[in-house]
């Protein structure tokens, strides 16, 4: 079976420093941390709810959900980054199609 692990990345604008220096306020701080839950659950939802109608096979899970991780505070941007292993169909012949032959 041969499998491609997906990165589904979601970045947004984080909070920083004012122009007078000052820090982002408590309220900024909380409002971006609760959009980056609301970003993580959406996307994690997302992969739980449209992979298992893409294949086409009655049995098994044909994809594995892996490690979420939260990326920055970097460059004025936060965000998530979810991993997810998908099995892809088996190799053969197309239909209609005559074996590949190497030339003699």
């Amino acid at each position: 079976m041969t499998a491609v692990e997906i990165i589904v990345t979601l970045l947004r604008c984080a909070p920083g420093p004012h122009e007078d220096g000052c820090p982002p306020s408590c309220d900024e701080l909380n409002d971006a941390a609760r959009i980056l839950h609301v970003d993580a659950v959406t996307v994690y939802n997302a992969i739980l709810c449209c992979l298992p109608g893409a294949s086409t096979r009655r049995r098994g899970q044909r994809f594995v959900i892996g490690q979420q991780r939260t990326i920055g505070p970097e460059g004025g941007c936060v965000g998530i980054e979810q991993r997810v292993t998908v099995a892809l169909p088996g190799c053969g012949e197309c239909p209609n199609e005559e074996p590949l032959q190497w030339p003699k």
